[in-house]
């Protein structure tokens, strides 16, 4: 202890989680304590959690969710991750399930170079169908301004994104003075808001993080240290990827029952 008194047990469990969510304690003192004992700990990056972009169209749409859409991570002029799912626009940049389930693949990728984000908002809808949706739509409304129109497709918040993507004073304008060209890079746009991603956001925003003790110093069949047989290491303390915070659950519960049973069996 700080103060200088110390205690005597014949067991020690050490369960002090990662670093996700450090205001529920898991600060990273368990890694630190690892260390202090001579353990090799690698260096623990926000696994699940939401990506950032210092594009000011994004930032503007926060609070905005897309229920179904697809997002593609591109790099190199190649899509390296493709998925189809929730997405929520946010202050800082992306969050939603998709994200969250797509930011440990993005952070491998950004270690590598620039990664460039794609939203299609019209994931099952080909080119020329959702061109002839809009043809319809204009149809309808042929003495109305763009501004008031696009809204009857897309959600108010993203037709003056895709607006403002297009070009600003297109949304002054009588759908029927719109050129088959500028319709048809209004439809481009919404099959490809693009923005590029800086960066993942911190561990006070992630879900789990990675790294951790080193695996070959621990004895998965009692979760004991092999460098303190009394030491029993537990939880997001290990260097095991996790795919999503259920899997970090199942991980604590599981080592936690492998090393009790150790322990009652003494």
């Amino acid at each position: 202890m700080k103060d200088g008194t110390s205690y005597k047990a014949k067991c020690v469990v050490l369960a002090a989680g990662g670093m996700a969510a450090p205001e529920t304690g898991s600060n990273g003192d368990g890694f630190h304590m690892l260390e202090k004992l001579g353990h090799t700990v690698f260096k623990p990056n926000p696994s699940i959690v939401p990506l950032k972009t210092d594009v000011q169209w994004v930032h503007r749409l926060s609070g905005t969710s897309c229920s179904f859409m697809e997002l593609k991570f591109i790099q190199e002029g190649k899509v390296r991750l493709k998925k189809k799912g929730k997405l929520l626009f946010t202050h800082f940049g992306i969050s939603g399930p998709l994200v969250l389930n797509s930011s440990y693949e993005v952070s491998e990728l950004l270690h590598a170079g620039p990664v460039h984000a794609s939203v299609n908002l019209f994931p099952d809808t080909n080119e020329g169908d959702l061109d002839r949706r809009i043809v319809k739509l204009f149809d309808r409304n042929k003495n109305k301004k763009l501004r008031n129109v696009l809204p009857e497709l897309i959600q108010k918040s993203l037709a003056h994104a895709v607006i403002h993507l297009v070009g600003s004073k297109l949304g002054e304008i009588s759908v029927h003075s719109i050129t088959r060209d500028e319709r048809k890079k209004l439809v481009r746009t919404m099959q490809s808001l693009g923005f590029e991603i800086t960066g993942t956001m911190g561990f006070d925003r992630a879900v789990i993080v990675d790294g951790g003790i080193d695996l070959t110093e621990v004895d998965f069949t009692n979760m004991t240290s092999r460098l303190y047989k009394n030491l029993y290491l537990l939880g997001d303390i290990l260097n095991i990827n996790r795919p999503s915070g259920g899997f970090s659950l199942q991980l604590c519960w599981t080592t936690a029952y492998v090393a009790a049973r150790d322990i009652l069996s003494k």
